[in-house]
């Protein structure tokens, strides 16, 4: 009896452990894993706001194109409890309101550590342009955005009547007035040309911080752009840095392809779209390592993933370095190829 007696005790001794451990066994072992450590994440300075002070970039971030409001929610927190800093959403991509949401309810540190970059249509009249950049605020439910940009030269259709110089002048100075209202800590373009930007630049009394378009394993320097970026101080940022809109056979993937699993076999548990990535990266580390001022002209990526298996993945691009050998590799293959066509908007 005395022996039942101390069993049921030990018994409810350990009940409030069993307790507080039971809701993270019931959601499945991940919740219940080891605490990940994430690693820190770089940054480069593109720049300084209005008040004087720099603006920099974490070359990695967590992008929501394609996703829609729940996704893009669901995906941005999960990237915020892992340890990233930084979200690239758009107009465009009408998911706004859910990473506002994420932000509001995922975002625990403080405001001026997470680095927010959106986008407004390209092609826009002054009073569209403005109205644009307010409604991208109330969507995020935030003050100011450290990085605002025009996602196209013209509007996507190419209409005439948005699509020339005048226009992307006339949008570039209502980024300049949202800039010097403090609304938006940068400013730059998407999808611009060498003739785009000499069109802004022509005109500017703000420094373009960045220029985003397609650049991967395979792409090489689409239509002399990084060249130009490199040419006139502006950072260029690579979108869809593991080609994902791309077509291309199996065997070229940035994933699973041939040249990133070889490449990636002479480094301990690192994978194919882990090569792709830091490739791009270490390109802009390379870069800032040369100079004293934090800066360089190619900045980092933004892939996207609701998986945390996989948004770790992606952090762990920072944790080793590609050799000289493999970084030439990866620079001269000519697959998945990058697409042309944006010079051709008038």
């Amino acid at each position: 009896m005395i022996i039942l007696k101390e069993l049921v005790h030990a018994a409810l001794s350990l009940m409030p452990a069993i307790l507080s451990i039971l809701p993270k066994l019931l959601h499945g072992p991940h919740r219940y894993a080891p605490q990940w450590k994430s690693p820190d994440i770089p940054s480069i300075t593109i720049g300084v706001d209005v008040a004087g002070e720099d603006v920099n970039l974490p070359l990695l971030g967590a992008g929501t194109w394609q996703y829609n409001d729940t996704i893009a929610y669901e995906s941005v927190c999960k990237a915020f409890r892992q340890g990233y800093t930084f979200v690239d959403t758009a107009s465009n991509y009408k998911n706004q309101k859910g990473v506002g949401r994420a932000i509001k309810d995922c975002w625990t540190r403080d405001r001026k550590d997470l680095f927010v970059m959106t986008k407004i249509p390209g092609g826009l009249g002054s009073a569209e342009a403005l109205s644009a950049a307010q409604e991208n605020l109330e969507d995020l439910q935030l003050e100011y955005v450290d990085h605002l940009m025009t996602h196209f030269p013209a509007d996507f259709d190419v209409t005439p009547s948005r699509s020339s110089r005048e226009a992307r002048q006339e949008e570039w100075l209502v980024l300049e007035s949202i800039y010097y209202d403090g609304k938006a800590r940068s400013i730059g373009m998407s999808h611009y040309c060498p003739s785009h930007i000499d069109d802004v630049l022509d005109i500017a009394s703000v420094q373009p911080a960045i220029n985003q378009v397609e650049y991967h394993v395979g792409s090489g320097d689409v239509d002399h752009v990084i060249e130009k970026c490199k040419e006139t101080g502006i950072t260029f940022m690579s979108f869809s840095p593991l080609c994902g809109p791309c077509e291309y056979a199996p065997e070229d993937s940035l994933v699973h392809g041939k040249i990133v699993s070889e490449i990636a076999e002479n480094y301990a548990n690192v994978s194919g779209s882990q090569v792709a990535l830091r490739f791009i990266v270490q390109q802009a580390l390379s870069e800032k390592s040369s100079r004293t001022d934090n800066r360089s002209y190619i900045g980092g990526v933004i892939p996207k993933s609701n998986n945390v298996d996989h948004i770790r993945s992606n952090m762990d691009i920072f944790s080793f370095q590609l050799n000289q050998e493999d970084m030439e590799k990866l620079r001269n293959t000519q697959r998945p190829a990058g697409e042309g066509g944006d010079c051709e908007v008038p």
